[in-house]
């Protein structure tokens, strides 16, 4: 298979020199970080056709006691105006939780366009 062909894009044309292929592979337990800015609660509003963002950030109270506060609402009707405003708010600190977001508000968003039941972080059931 030739890797040096060039592909017509959108904007520009691309080379194709491909020296490396990879198999992606996740696990939701052992690839998972903490975002140490916080984390969201996301749920979908039907009667409003919203999307709403709840941002929580952890407070120690000593003696492993944390708190969570919940500091803002984010309120949109897509899952790009929302993560952008999530990045442009500086509540997300690394591309790992930024991506995370974008795929979760997505469904959410998915949810809400096909009156679909919404439960963050599982599958949706499509009927």
């Amino acid at each position: 298979m030739k890797n040096n062909r060039a592909i017509k894009g959108r904007w520009y044309k691309i080379n194709k020199k491909i020296k490396k292929r990879i198999t992606a592979k996740y696990h939701k337990i052992k690839d998972w970080v903490m975002d140490p800015k916080g984390y969201f609660l996301i749920a979908i509003d039907k009667e409003k056709k919203l999307l709403r963002v709840g941002y929580c950030t952890l407070r120690n109270l000593g003696n492993k006691k944390n708190v969570s506060d919940m500091v803002s609402i984010i309120s949109g009707k897509t899952a790009i105006e929302i993560v952008n405003t999530l990045i442009r708010n500086k509540y997300i600190s690394s591309c790992q939780h930024a991506a995370d977001m974008g795929i979760e508000l997505c469904k959410a968003e998915l949810a809400l366009r096909y009156n679909l039941n919404y439960v963050q972080d599982k599958d949706l059931k499509i009927k």
